[in-house]
């Protein structure tokens, strides 16, 4: 199944480029671009997209094309994209078609995170409470994973999205830090839930410190009483989810993820 997109932008160059990286996500995504908000609505009423990309430029953003988005069946998610996200939120958290906003200018974690997250349907595979990640970011080592991880510390509501390909973790994203610096606070959360997604859409490592050495770091931090198992993660899950642990995808508890 093609996971089609719909980018609408004022700026052709921007949109070309936000599209050609979507495109490098996987063989079956699917970008068009639009600078209009008659071309946009033309291409919605006329193709099934799973997700819209858009610069909210002009007034009636909110009436024609929010409703072309919110009368769409299959259902459409929609993403916003601009400088600043407080001139045009206002009553759209509460619609169940808007999965978030990207500010500008952009970063490819944090359009890579927000788009697969988004795209939950395609990628979302299951999730785990009350655990030290650590656990988990080794198996993705030994595996070689390619996969996204949300990771939650539920009490503040607080995200942190750790990014993995072939087992590497390439970049991480935790409100307004990025990199390492992610890396580290995630760590140091003693009891999260995570989300997993079997996709990693990045290339490019930002993090070029051995893994090993951040979680012996994070380990060090933590009170002997809060320092993880892998056993005990595997067995958590393995309870909660009735059935044999076979692999990184074995530990999650595969249910719809809350919208």
């Amino acid at each position: 199944m093609n996971i089609r997109c719909l980018v609408i932008d004022r700026d052709p160059i921007f949109s070309e480029k936000l599209g050609n990286f979507i495109k490098t996500f996987r063989d079956d995504f699917q970008v068009q671009t639009v600078t209009n908000v008659n071309q946009a609505i033309a291409a919605i009423s006329s193709t099934d997209f799973s997700l819209v990309l858009c610069e909210p430029f002009i007034t009636n953003f909110k009436t024609e094309l929010v409703s072309s988005i919110i009368d769409k069946k299959p259902p459409v998610s929609l993403l916003l994209t601009g400088q600043d996200n407080s001139l045009h939120l206002n009553g759209l958290q509460s619609l169940s078609c808007f999965k978030g906003f990207i500010p500008r200018p952009v970063r490819s974690a944090d359009i890579a995170g927000k788009v697969v997250l988004a795209l939950d349907d395609f990628f979302y595979q299951g999730n785990v409470l009350g655990v030290s990640c650590i656990p988990f970011i080794q198996i993705i080592e030994q595996e070689a994973s390619d996969c996204i991880l949300q990771v939650i510390k539920a009490k503040e509501e607080i995200k942190g999205l750790l990014f993995f390909k072939n087992g590497m973790l390439l970049d991480a994203i935790c409100d307004s830090t990025t990199a390492q610096e992610a890396v580290k606070r995630v760590l140091s959360w003693e009891k999260v839930d995570i989300e997993l997604y079997n996709i990693c859409p990045l290339k490019k490592n930002r993090i070029n410190v051995n893994m090993a050495t951040l979680i012996l770091k994070a380990i060090k931090n933590q009170e002997p009483s809060e320092r993880p198992s892998a056993v005990t993660g595997m067995e958590m899950s393995s309870k909660s989810t009735n059935k044999p642990v076979g692999g990184l995808a074995g530990l999650f508890l595969k249910k719809a993820r809350k919208k």
